[in-house]
């Protein structure tokens, strides 16, 4: 643990040397709106926990300069050409080079300030943090009516059913966990299944999995979301029942 943190031109926040403790990866497809308070969010929440840390920036194709712009704010930027949410991930979970990592995205819905939370979580041993929006505060607006009352309600519970995650929010993407034990779940999907993917896989090998509640905000682009209600929920879905009754995926 260190007192000060500031920022470094590879993406590392130092208090005068050391590795990474905590890295925190961001997927990133055309978020130049959003990415300056993002990554400021980011140094001030590792500042606030007195981790060294690095921001990993994960272009999936932007065309609005993201990568650019994420460079001259002292992120470390990583590409991924295969286009999807799960694919921009599991690229920076190889890239990161600290113990721990926290993902979140970068539209500014997730207060990276918090980041101590997840922190102090893996500190007591555990290898998953799950962010909970139901637990904590979702901000008007914040999320679709559908999503909150219809659609993360009844995944959590089959997937809770059916893997045992006992979790309260299985759609939340903030997150929080050890690098060793993300890389042995050998994680495959490539859209936003993944965050399904990661709890069940977590769930079978006996991962010590743990929450915390967080804030949900507004996403802050002047754009639509990439996520596709219908589409997305099927993936999820498809996914869930998928790995119950055919584990050799």
């Amino acid at each position: 643990m260190s007192e000060h943190v500031g920022p470094e031109p590879d993406g590392v926040a130092r208090d005068g040397g050391g590795d990474p403790e905590l890295s925190i990866v961001l997927p990133c497809l055309d978020e130049a709106e959003t990415l300056p308070d993002c990554i400021a969010r980011a140094r001030e929440g590792l500042a606030t926990a007195g981790l060294r840390g690095e921001i990993v920036v994960v272009d999936n194709g932007s065309t609005d300069g993201s990568a650019e712009l994420a460079r001259s704010l002292g992120a470390r930027v990583v590409s991924e050409r295969t286009r999807g949410y799960g694919a921009a991930l599991r690229r920076g979970f190889d890239a990161a080079r600290a113990p721990w990592i926290v993902m979140a995205d970068a539209d500014r819905s997730y207060d990276l300030r918090g980041v101590g939370a997840f922190a102090e979580r893996l500190a007591e041993g555990y290898d998953l943090v799950v962010g909970s929006r139901i637990r904590g505060t979702i901000e008007p607006g914040a999320m679709p009516w559908a999503h909150r009352y219809v659609g993360t309600p009844a995944l959590t519970r089959i997937l809770n059913l059916l893997h045992g995650a006992g979790v309260s929010d299985v759609n939340c993407g903030m997150r929080g966990f050890r690098r060793d034990a993300a890389l042995r779940l050998a994680l495959r999907s490539d859209g936003m299944e993944l965050a399904s993917e990661m709890l069940i896989r977590a769930a079978q090998a006996g991962l010590r999995i743990a929450e915390t509640p967080i804030d949900f905000h507004r996403d802050g682009r002047s754009r639509p979301p990439h996520l596709l209600t219908i589409r997305d929920g099927w993936r999820h879905l498809s996914l869930i029942l998928a790995l119950k009754f055919r584990r050799s995926r």
